[in-house]
Protein backbone atom coordinates (compact mmCIF):
# COMPACT_ATOMS: atom_id res chain seq x y z
CA UNK A 1 0.00 0.00 0.00
CA UNK A 2 2.76 2.49 0.94
CA UNK A 3 4.41 2.12 -2.37
CA UNK A 4 1.13 2.62 -4.17
CA UNK A 5 0.72 5.81 -2.68
CA UNK A 6 4.25 7.41 -3.84
CA UNK A 7 2.81 7.88 -7.45
CA UNK A 8 -0.15 9.66 -6.10
CA UNK A 9 1.58 11.47 -3.33
CA UNK A 10 4.12 12.57 -6.07
CA UNK A 11 1.16 13.70 -8.07
CA UNK A 12 -0.16 15.88 -5.00
CA UNK A 13 3.31 17.90 -4.33
CA UNK A 14 3.73 18.56 -7.87
CA UNK A 15 2.10 22.21 -8.10
CA UNK A 16 4.14 23.34 -5.02
CA UNK A 17 7.05 21.54 -6.97
CA UNK A 18 6.71 23.39 -9.72
CA UNK A 19 5.88 26.76 -7.98
CA UNK A 20 9.39 25.75 -6.05
CA UNK A 21 11.31 25.56 -8.94
CA UNK A 22 9.35 28.75 -11.02
CA UNK A 23 11.04 31.06 -7.83
CA UNK A 24 14.08 30.15 -9.25
CA UNK A 25 14.77 31.45 -12.37
CA UNK A 26 17.55 30.96 -14.19
CA UNK A 27 18.96 34.13 -15.94
CA UNK A 28 17.02 34.74 -19.46
CA UNK A 29 18.61 35.93 -22.43
CA UNK A 30 16.74 39.01 -21.78
CA UNK A 31 18.69 39.72 -18.56
CA UNK A 32 22.02 38.45 -19.84
CA UNK A 33 21.67 40.77 -22.73
CA UNK A 34 24.81 43.38 -23.54
CA UNK A 35 23.88 47.01 -25.43
CA UNK A 36 26.90 48.51 -27.11
CA UNK A 37 25.75 52.28 -27.13
CA UNK A 38 25.94 54.39 -30.29
CA UNK A 39 24.54 58.04 -30.76
CA UNK A 40 21.49 58.17 -32.77
CA UNK A 41 22.82 58.46 -36.46
CA UNK A 42 23.11 61.90 -38.55
CA UNK A 43 19.55 63.24 -39.65
CA UNK A 44 17.47 61.20 -36.57
CA UNK A 45 14.83 63.07 -35.75
CA UNK A 46 12.79 62.97 -32.34
CA UNK A 47 9.84 65.06 -30.97
CA UNK A 48 8.73 64.97 -27.45
CA UNK A 49 5.05 65.88 -25.71
CA UNK A 50 6.85 68.89 -24.52
CA UNK A 51 7.27 70.30 -28.16
CA UNK A 52 10.72 70.33 -28.42
CA UNK A 53 12.33 68.05 -31.38
CA UNK A 54 15.96 67.29 -31.58
CA UNK A 55 17.45 66.68 -35.22
CA UNK A 56 21.17 64.65 -34.40
CA UNK A 57 24.45 65.39 -36.01
CA UNK A 58 25.95 62.14 -34.81
CA UNK A 59 29.05 61.50 -32.52
CA UNK A 60 31.60 63.85 -31.36
CA UNK A 61 34.73 62.54 -32.47
CA UNK A 62 37.06 64.12 -30.24
CA UNK A 63 34.74 62.70 -27.00
CA UNK A 64 33.77 59.47 -26.70
CA UNK A 65 30.51 59.19 -25.37
CA UNK A 66 28.95 62.54 -26.32
CA UNK A 67 26.21 62.81 -28.78
CA UNK A 68 25.34 66.25 -30.91
CA UNK A 69 21.98 67.40 -32.13
CA UNK A 70 20.21 70.95 -33.16
CA UNK A 71 17.30 72.38 -31.24
CA UNK A 72 15.75 74.71 -33.15
CA UNK A 73 19.23 75.66 -34.34
CA UNK A 74 20.26 75.89 -31.28
CA UNK A 75 23.81 73.02 -30.41
CA UNK A 76 22.86 70.99 -27.84
CA UNK A 77 25.54 68.16 -26.37
CA UNK A 78 24.56 64.86 -24.94
CA UNK A 79 26.51 62.76 -22.41
CA UNK A 80 25.32 59.20 -23.90
CA UNK A 81 22.53 60.76 -25.64
CA UNK A 82 20.51 61.34 -22.45
CA UNK A 83 22.07 63.99 -20.72
CA UNK A 84 22.21 67.86 -21.69
CA UNK A 85 25.47 69.28 -21.61
CA UNK A 86 23.92 72.46 -19.67
CA UNK A 87 24.67 74.23 -15.89
CA UNK A 88 21.75 73.05 -14.82
CA UNK A 89 22.62 69.29 -15.61
CA UNK A 90 25.69 70.09 -14.32
CA UNK A 91 29.36 68.16 -15.74
CA UNK A 92 31.38 64.70 -15.09
CA UNK A 93 28.56 62.86 -16.75
CA UNK A 94 30.40 61.77 -19.46
CA UNK A 95 33.54 59.68 -18.25
CA UNK A 96 31.04 59.41 -15.27
CA UNK A 97 29.28 57.10 -17.42
CA UNK A 98 31.73 55.46 -18.95
CA UNK A 99 31.66 51.87 -16.68
CA UNK A 100 27.92 51.68 -17.95
CA UNK A 101 28.30 50.73 -21.44
CA UNK A 102 28.35 47.98 -22.95
CA UNK A 103 25.04 47.89 -21.09
CA UNK A 104 24.38 45.19 -19.11
CA UNK A 105 21.43 44.49 -16.73
CA UNK A 106 22.98 45.27 -13.09
CA UNK A 107 25.96 47.59 -14.66
CA UNK A 108 26.22 50.40 -12.66
CA UNK A 109 28.64 53.98 -12.28
CA UNK A 110 29.33 56.54 -9.26
CA UNK A 111 30.62 59.95 -9.81
CA UNK A 112 29.79 63.61 -8.32
CA UNK A 113 28.49 65.86 -10.97
CA UNK A 114 29.42 69.40 -10.04
CA UNK A 115 26.96 72.55 -11.35
CA UNK A 116 28.58 75.78 -11.19
CA UNK A 117 26.85 79.22 -12.49
CA UNK A 118 28.85 81.37 -14.36
CA UNK A 119 30.06 84.84 -12.55
CA UNK A 120 28.58 83.38 -8.72
CA UNK A 121 31.89 81.04 -8.05
CA UNK A 122 29.52 78.65 -6.05
CA UNK A 123 29.82 75.10 -6.86
CA UNK A 124 27.18 72.81 -5.94
CA UNK A 125 28.18 68.57 -5.99
CA UNK A 126 25.98 66.10 -6.60
CA UNK A 127 26.65 62.43 -5.69
CA UNK A 128 25.19 61.00 -9.02
CA UNK A 129 24.44 57.11 -9.39
CA UNK A 130 23.32 55.17 -12.21
CA UNK A 131 22.39 51.62 -12.97
CA UNK A 132 21.02 49.45 -16.28
CA UNK A 133 17.72 48.36 -15.17
CA UNK A 134 16.29 46.02 -17.50
CA UNK A 135 15.72 45.47 -21.13
CA UNK A 136 12.01 45.56 -21.86
CA UNK A 137 9.50 46.46 -24.64
CA UNK A 138 7.95 50.54 -24.77
CA UNK A 139 5.13 51.77 -26.02
CA UNK A 140 4.73 55.77 -26.78
CA UNK A 141 3.14 57.58 -28.94
CA UNK A 142 6.12 57.30 -31.83
CA UNK A 143 5.58 53.38 -31.37
CA UNK A 144 6.84 50.22 -30.70
CA UNK A 145 9.90 49.69 -29.43
CA UNK A 146 12.72 47.44 -27.86
CA UNK A 147 14.49 49.84 -25.01
CA UNK A 148 17.10 49.69 -22.73
CA UNK A 149 16.20 51.32 -19.47
CA UNK A 150 18.62 53.01 -16.91
CA UNK A 151 18.13 54.47 -13.61
CA UNK A 152 19.78 58.22 -12.37
CA UNK A 153 19.90 59.00 -8.23
CA UNK A 154 21.36 61.77 -7.65
CA UNK A 155 21.76 63.53 -4.11
CA UNK A 156 22.63 66.81 -2.84
CA UNK A 157 25.90 67.21 -0.89
CA UNK A 158 26.79 70.03 2.07
CA UNK A 159 24.58 73.30 1.76
CA UNK A 160 22.53 70.96 -1.42
CA UNK A 161 21.84 67.75 0.88
CA UNK A 162 18.36 68.32 1.10
CA UNK A 163 17.71 68.04 -2.65
CA UNK A 164 17.35 64.45 -3.66
CA UNK A 165 15.85 62.92 -7.15
CA UNK A 166 15.72 59.93 -9.42
CA UNK A 167 15.40 59.93 -13.15
CA UNK A 168 14.65 57.03 -15.28
CA UNK A 169 15.67 56.71 -18.93
CA UNK A 170 14.42 54.22 -21.50
CA UNK A 171 16.33 54.52 -24.97
CA UNK A 172 15.85 52.82 -27.90
CA UNK A 173 17.75 49.42 -28.58
CA UNK A 174 18.25 50.13 -32.51
CA UNK A 175 18.52 54.07 -32.54
CA UNK A 176 19.99 54.83 -28.90
CA UNK A 177 17.19 58.28 -28.94
CA UNK A 178 15.33 58.83 -25.95
CA UNK A 179 12.13 57.56 -25.96
CA UNK A 180 11.14 58.42 -22.25
CA UNK A 181 12.02 60.19 -19.73
CA UNK A 182 10.58 59.72 -15.78
CA UNK A 183 11.32 62.08 -13.37
CA UNK A 184 10.69 61.16 -9.66
CA UNK A 185 11.38 63.83 -6.54
CA UNK A 186 12.86 62.69 -3.40
CA UNK A 187 13.68 65.10 -0.54
CA UNK A 188 13.97 68.74 -0.95
CA UNK A 189 11.38 68.34 -4.22
CA UNK A 190 13.33 70.08 -6.66
CA UNK A 191 14.31 69.43 -10.42
CA UNK A 192 14.54 71.25 -13.28
CA UNK A 193 13.73 67.71 -14.83
CA UNK A 194 10.35 66.82 -15.88
CA UNK A 195 8.73 63.75 -18.06
CA UNK A 196 9.29 63.53 -21.52
CA UNK A 197 7.78 60.89 -23.93
CA UNK A 198 8.38 60.48 -27.66
CA UNK A 199 5.72 61.33 -29.96
CA UNK A 200 7.36 61.08 -33.29
CA UNK A 201 11.03 59.20 -34.49
CA UNK A 202 12.36 59.83 -37.85
CA UNK A 203 15.63 57.85 -38.83
CA UNK A 204 17.54 58.99 -41.88
CA UNK A 205 16.97 56.38 -45.12
CA UNK A 206 19.73 53.46 -45.54
CA UNK A 207 22.77 54.56 -47.78
CA UNK A 208 22.02 53.46 -51.03
CA UNK A 209 23.34 49.87 -52.46
CA UNK A 210 26.85 50.33 -54.51
CA UNK A 211 25.91 49.42 -58.24
CA UNK A 212 27.52 45.91 -59.17
CA UNK A 213 30.57 46.32 -61.00
CA UNK A 214 30.91 46.50 -64.52
CA UNK A 215 30.19 43.47 -66.51
CA UNK A 216 29.32 41.78 -63.26
CA UNK A 217 26.26 38.94 -64.48
CA UNK A 218 22.65 40.11 -63.40
CA UNK A 219 20.01 37.67 -61.74
CA UNK A 220 20.46 34.51 -60.00
CA UNK A 221 23.53 32.33 -60.27
CA UNK A 222 23.27 29.64 -62.59
CA UNK A 223 22.26 26.19 -61.22
CA UNK A 224 24.22 22.77 -62.13
CA UNK A 225 22.48 20.95 -64.44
Amino acid sequence: MRHRLRPLLLLLLAPGLALALAACKTPSAQTEKSWIFACPEPDSRVTWDDGRSLVYGGADPGEAGTCTAQAGGTPVRLAWGMVEETTNEGRGHGPGMTSLFPAKTGANASYTATVSYPGSGIRYPFETRWRVVAFEPLEVPAGKFDTVVLERMVNGTGANAAQSFTVRYWLDGVSGILLQRKVELGRGGSSLLHNLRATSVTLPPPPPRAPPPAGAPSGPPPTGS
